[in-house]
């Protein structure tokens, strides 16, 4: 970090205090709370895989989805997904009156398929992802696209009864691909919690290095990256993240995903908003550090970082 202004080092410092303090009070109002909750890594790789496919919308919706689907496969998901033999039936059934904003019971349950079907394609979805990954690669980029093209040439019929997706069906939302745009946050949010390992993330894919992965960029982390000057983009795609873990690579190579919660819960909790006079910087510990912060408070000094 040597070669950091005085207020790039104070944000890193802050951000490493932030990203410190957060994960033990949210481990119960986040979806990893979900694979957390499971002992063996084959459980934990598919409840963490179904709790980041639902990742989207309001907190309290997606606590609710992805508990439904993992009390419908009972207290070992990968094997009861295993043992799936009727994909429509189970979703008829198991998952009946199942929805999660625009995706039902059937799409719920073409996602257990995919899931299965990477498993038995690579003997665990751990092997499935590390065995799409080439030495060429700068990120995790490459292997989510090649992920994605996989999943969506399966043969598709024991699910939907059709070879393949439709076009327009919801279940694509699932996957996919940062070649076309995607920021991918769903999927980078599932690697995060599988490669890293400190006090909420596993560590269970050693295969994968941190250093490679890229921070799940939405709504939240896009705003503060925002007023922090860790990007300039306006879309919250693939470059932005790719930028913004960038920046992040500079307070820390070997694991710049590490900084993800310290900003996403200051969008989550209210502190940092889309208006910024609605914002409330005073509360922010990120204030010192941020140019939007440091302007409203009146140009607050820049303490010397030990």
């Amino acid at each position: 970090m040597s070669n950091l202004s005085a207020r790039e080092l104070l944000l890193a410092a802050r951000l490493d205090r932030l990203s410190r303090a957060y994960p033990r009070a949210i481990s119960q109002t986040d979806p990893i709370r979900f694979p957390a909750a499971y002992e063996r890594p084959d459980d934990r790789e598919a409840a963490g895989w179904i709790a980041s496919a639902f990742a989207y919308g309001r907190v309290e919706t997606i606590l609710t989805s992805v508990g439904r689907v993992l009390a419908a496969l009972g207290p070992h998901p990968a094997g009861a997904i295993a043992s799936i033999s009727d994909f429509p039936r189970f979703a008829r059934e198991e998952l009946a009156g199942f929805r999660h904003r625009f995706h039902s019971a059937a799409d719920a349950s073409a996602l257990l398929y995919a899931i299965g079907s990477a498993r038995a394609q690579a003997g665990s979805v751990r092997g499935f992802f590390e065995g799409l990954q080439r030495p060429e690669d700068g990120d995790v980029g490459g292997m989510l696209s090649r992920a994605a093209r996989s999943i969506l040439a399966l043969d598709w019929r024991p699910a939907i009864g059709r070879r393949s997706l439709p076009d327009t069906s919801p279940v694509r939302f699932f996957f996919p691909d940062p070649r076309s745009g995607s920021a991918c946050k769903r999927w980078n949010l599932y690697l995060r919690w599988m490669v890293r390992r400190d006090a909420l993330d596993f560590g269970l894919w050693g295969g994968i290095s941190a250093s490679r992965l890229v921070v799940p960029t939405d709504t939240h982390v896009h705003l503060v990256a925002r007023r922090l000057g860790l990007t300039r983009r306006k879309s919250a795609d693939w470059k932005t993240a790719r930028e913004i873990t960038d920046r992040l690579a500079r307070f820390d190579a070997r694991d710049p995903v590490r900084y993800d919660y310290a900003l996403c819960r200051l969008g989550v909790l209210g502190v940092c908003r889309k208006a910024l006079p609605a914002s409330r910087c005073g509360e922010c510990p990120l204030a010192e550090g941020c140019p939007a912060g440091r302007r409203r408070l009146g140009r607050i000094p820049i303490p010397a970082v030990a």
